[in-house]
């Protein structure tokens, strides 16, 4: 299937499956931490003998690249948090905002996910596959980007573990705001696309049910 229904449909897809391994059960910081650190064995094989490094303004761009395509957003040139978003990075098949804009890159570079360590081998092995669709992985345009993953992600590759470690990133930073301290939607992208109000000590107030909460407990105090 070519075109953009074709796009739709294979990133559905691509999506689809990720969800069925249970990425949004794990969208929290120590979750994200604990499925990271299980890839670094992975990672290290694939580095025999370690690659070339790169530009790093290239590197981080191919991974908001990446992080995009898991998640994809509209153009943006800042973050959330301020931070500056690689003018290629961003294929814009979206009207919202997506991963990228909800700081997925600073959650790559966070210290307490450490996914530093899988990085270099994650975007050696990512390269490598985007070469049989044309070219750089930044340079890709969505479709063949979405084909990268699909290929990256199957079942059939034994570093598999490095890139749901590397997909559960963007997840992470969307859907938790994971580096938004007491996020509300004002201030969190991926809050606002979800519908999410964020946090509200005291409550809010135009958002209730307009009914007291029960005072009634079960006779033996059990909800089962």
């Amino acid at each position: 299937m070519a075109g953009p229904a074709g796009t739709r449909a294979g990133h559905a897809a691509l999506i689809d499956d990720l969800t069925r391994r249970g990425f949004l059960r794990r969208t929290s910081v120590l979750g994200l931490s604990a499925l990271i650190a299980s890839a670094v064995p992975c990672a290290e094989r694939l580095l025999d003998p370690p690659s070339a490094h790169a530009d790093v303004d290239t590197l981080d761009g191919t991974l908001q690249a990446f992080a995009d395509t898991i998640l994809p957003g509209r153009k943006a040139s800042r973050t959330d948090l301020g931070h500056e978003v690689h003018p290629l990075a961003v294929a814009g098949v979206d009207a919202l905002p997506g991963a990228v804009e909800t700081d997925a890159l600073a959650l790559y570079h966070h210290p307490l996910i450490g996914f530093d360590a899988l990085e270099p081998a994650f975007l050696a092995d990512l390269e490598a596959r985007a070469l049989a669709q044309g070219g750089d992985f930044l340079h890709l345009p969505f479709d063949r980007r979405v084909n990268v993953l699909i290929a990256g992600l199957d079942f059939d590759n034994p570093s598999r573990v490095v890139w749901e470690a590397a997909a559960a990133v963007p997840f992470t930073a969307f859907c938790a705001a994971a580096l938004i301290r007491n996020a509300t939607a004002a201030r969190a992208s991926g809050y606002r696309v979800m519908g999410l109000p964020g946090i509200a000590p005291n409550g809010y107030r135009d958002f209730s049910y307009g009914r007291r909460l029960s005072r009634e407990r079960p006779r033996e105090g059990s909800l089962g």
